[in-house]
């Protein structure tokens, strides 16, 4: 659910008895944690590993992209939050999320996928193989890294927006860090949707990458007064807004909501513990972010409302956004963006995800 890069890797094949018709490797290499600790450069270590035996409801991916979630690796690598209970592991834990990959090998009861199949997949991404449950992968053409973007960060958006966040023609909405992985698939979704989109980002070549996605108004926070800015376009308030930055950005975006005005947290990036400043970014606004995400608390003040983590309570109908998600990317009418910058292999991962920690990157990383 946060600001994302992605990493690419060539992986060869080699030898095993989990598919007749495909030769793997008894070995393979995967980024993991040996036990939790300050951050994620300190404990992420390659390490070789056994290949595992697949289940009958399982499937082993050759993993060709990932994605890179700096805040998400940031908790699961101090063992906080949802990722607790790292702390008590006793052998080493996998790290990385969401991948793309080639389908290695399946289990005896799987139906749905054939070895050489593309799929996305989520968890243990940062490998060169992959172990997942069928049921949870997505079948897609080919391997290519605009999947990557579109398996966490383009079904957030979409569910955020038109299942938590309702979001209607003519309404007025705001994303902040606009031009990031999620950021830049809410723009999307909320145009799709016929609203007017204000959007913040912190450089001109993002600016630009974000008015060729449709925004009507995009405020440098650099550069500009976004509190000053958002009054100035939206004197009315805001209908809907967008909010993984935290920090004074938050309190901005609550002091400028509409009579009726929804903010959907997608994150609090600047309150990560990566940032020497959370401390005091954390003051800057009259909710506990962190708090609120976590927990996944909806805070009413008359008729706004806050959303915790605006992933909708009811799963049940993110399914659908699935469907739509991949349906209007092969339509033409969803764009996923992949940063130019390139991090090719596991030996890059801790480079890349110090990259996106720094907020330079611009649009998915991979």
């Amino acid at each position: 659910l946060f600001a994302q890069t992605f990493f690419s890797f060539g992986l060869a094949a080699g030898s095993s008895p989990h598919a007749s018709n495909v030769q793997l490797p008894e070995t393979f290499r995967a980024l993991v944690a040996d036990s939790t600790g300050q951050s994620f450069s300190r404990v992420a270590r390659i390490r070789s590993l056994p290949l595992p035996a697949v289940a009958e409801d399982e499937v082993l991916v050759r993993v060709m992209y990932a994605g890179v979630n700096g805040g998400c690796e940031t908790f699961r690598a101090r063992g906080e939050h949802s990722f607790r209970s790292n702390r008590e592991a006793t052998e080493p834990f996998p790290l990385g999320a969401e991948g793309v990959g080639i389908v290695a090998a399946v289990g005896s009861d799987v139906s749905d996928v054939v070895v050489g199949d593309a799929v996305c997949f989520v968890g243990s991404a940062y490998a060169e193989y992959s172990k997942c449950k069928a049921s949870m992968l997505w079948k897609v053409p080919e391997a290519s890294p605009e999947y990557v973007g579109l398996r966490i960060s383009g079904i957030t958006a979409c569910a955020m927006l038109e299942l938590t966040g309702k979001v209607r023609e003519g309404e007025t909405v705001l994303i902040t860090a606009a031009a990031g992985g999620a950021g830049h698939f809410a723009v999307q979704f909320a145009k799709l949707a016929g609203c007017r989109v204000l959007a913040t980002c912190g450089s001109e070549e993002k600016a630009e990458v974000l008015r060729s996605l449709g925004c009507d108004h995009v405020i440098n926070y650099k550069i500009q007064d976004v509190g000053a800015e958002v009054k100035r376009l939206a004197p009315n308030g805001l209908d809907a807004v967008f909010e993984g930055v935290g920090g004074s950005m938050l309190q901005i975006a609550i002091d400028n909501l509409a009579t009726e005005g929804r903010l959907l947290q997608v994150g609090y990036i600047s309150e990560y513990p990566h940032n020497s400043d959370a401390q005091l970014e954390s003051s800057k606004n009259e909710v506990d972010a962190s708090d609120i995400f976590w927990n996944k608390k909806t805070i009413k003040r008359g008729k706004q409302t806050i959303y915790g983590n605006a992933w909708p309570r009811d799963f049940g109908g993110v399914a659908g956004c699935k469907e739509r998600v991949l349906g209007l990317f092969a339509d033409g009418k969803l764009k996923s963006l992949v940063d130019t910058d390139e991090f090719v292999g596991l030996e890059a991962v801790i480079d890349a995800t110090s990259h996106m920690l720094t907020g330079e990157q611009l649009e998915k990383l991979l």
